[in-house]
């Protein structure tokens, strides 16, 4: 055997193992995906036998499932950083998946508190890290280990933490993710600290789901978004119960509950549903990961869009970043008739556009999101060895007059 065929022989041994650890890697994905986003809808048998009987999605006459007319999109009112996203799958830490922004700006520093897997990518456990930066841009984790464990807790994870600072102290508000078919599958949950990077998380969670999937939020409570307004905490999440009509399974809305003191909530209440920019018959199930913003006395909302297809992979996925306002925070809340973003606005985030971060930083809003390629497009990063741009934190900015005039 002459030498260009062994060469030929060991390139393709080593790329088996390559390709192999490549097809791992997307099924290990496609079935813990949506750990990553507070959200596991399809991993529960629970949940499949209860919906079995209802009717899968079929796609409207004449139109893709989950299609946003072209031009909708309102993302050309933005700048958005030429480098998205800002940071990436690697960064700061060996195979970081970075997830689920929350940043605040405090003195002359900004915070963000995101999220990764920390073992192995996409597997429990997810735990929340800090990180600094001088401008907003150039950040640091501070500290290097992650803020929570979770060690000693009925959760395997701890995700999407949205955090405040409210009466002397910092207010974190996570997803505390049960083990896999365990129902409910998640819980909102609390920690405290004096200076955001100590934290001691609450023994019991804030919420659960009432565990009657005919309840708006029966199934699942989950992706805190806080804020403070009218000296009070607004405590917004994301819920699931079954839909009506079965078409799509699940019906996802956004939940509100507040307090005065950061800890004791009222009961959540239903606050804001689906629009009509985001049809049910097409797959839409409604609302995910809210986060919240105070500008001109009057409370914002911005949310990922959530989509349902049998048969994608994965079959929940989050497709777009949509806004709402209301006057109070709690009732009227008047929604956007197009998104901020769609997934296909930028290439990196061709699998999902999610977990948006907004922060009103004097006449700018800034807005950090999170998002990835398709699951099929993850190769790449999986030979880097988990280190690249397809799969990271993006960041875009709009003066507020422009953002309050929808860019006209």
């Amino acid at each position: 055997m002459g030498n260009s065929s062994r060469r030929k022989v060991r390139q393709a041994a080593a790329k088996r193992p390559v390709d192999q650890r490549v097809n791992r890697a997307a099924e290990t994905t496609e079935k813990t995906w949506i750990s990553q986003r507070g959200t596991r809808l399809w991993q529960s048998l629970w949940w499949s036998a209860l919906l079995a009987s209802l009717v899968c999605l079929t796609p409207a006459p004449g139109q893709a499932a989950g299609t946003l007319p072209e031009g909708e999109s309102q993302g050309n009112a933005w700048v958005v950083d030429p480098n998205n996203p800002v940071i990436k799958a690697g960064d700061y830490r060996d195979k970081g998946l970075w997830n689920d922004p929350c940043v605040l700006h405090e003195a002359d520093s900004y915070t963000m508190y995101f999220t990764t897997s920390t073992d192995e990518p996409f597997q429990p456990p997810v735990l929340p890290f800090r990180a600094i930066s001088d401008d907003g841009m150039q950040w640091r984790l501070a500290p290097s280990a992650p803020l929570l464990s979770a060690e000693g807790t009925p959760f395997v994870s701890l995700e999407t933490p949205s955090v405040v600072f409210f009466r002397g102290r910092y207010h974190m508000y996570l997803t505390g993710v049960y083990p896999s078919g365990q129902t409910p599958p998640m819980a909102i949950c609390h920690a405290v600290s004096r200076d955001g990077a100590t934290w001691a998380l609450d023994d019991e969670p804030l919420f659960s789901a009432t565990g009657n999937v005919q309840d708006w939020n029966g199934y699942l409570v989950a992706e805190p978004g806080a804020v403070v307004f009218d000296d009070k905490i607004l405590l917004y999440f994301s819920a699931i119960g079954a839909r009506a009509g079965g078409t799509p399974p699940q019906d996802q809305t956004i939940g509100l509950a507040t307090s005065v003191n950061g800890k004791h909530f009222t009961p959540p209440r239903k606050v804001l549903a689906q629009c009509a920019a985001y049809p049910a018959e097409r797959g839409y199930v409604g609302y995910s990961a809210p986060a919240a913003f105070v500008l001109r006395e009057r409370v914002h909302l911005v949310m990922s869009v959530a989509l349902f297809q049998k048969g994608a992979r994965p079959e929940w996925q989050q497709v777009a970043l949509h806004h709402a306002v209301s006057d109070n925070g709690e009732t009227d809340f008047i929604q956007d008739a197009a998104p901020l973003f769609s997934r296909e606005n930028f290439a990196w985030t061709s699998g999902e556009i999610l977990a948006p971060a907004a922060l009103l930083d004097e006449n700018t809003l800034k807005l950090w999101f999170a998002g990835h390629v398709a699951l099929d497009e993850l190769a790449p990063l999986v030979n880097r060895g988990w280190k690249g741009g397809e799969f990271g934190i993006g960041f875009a900015h709009i003066d507020v007059e422009s953002f309050l005039t929808g860019g006209e």
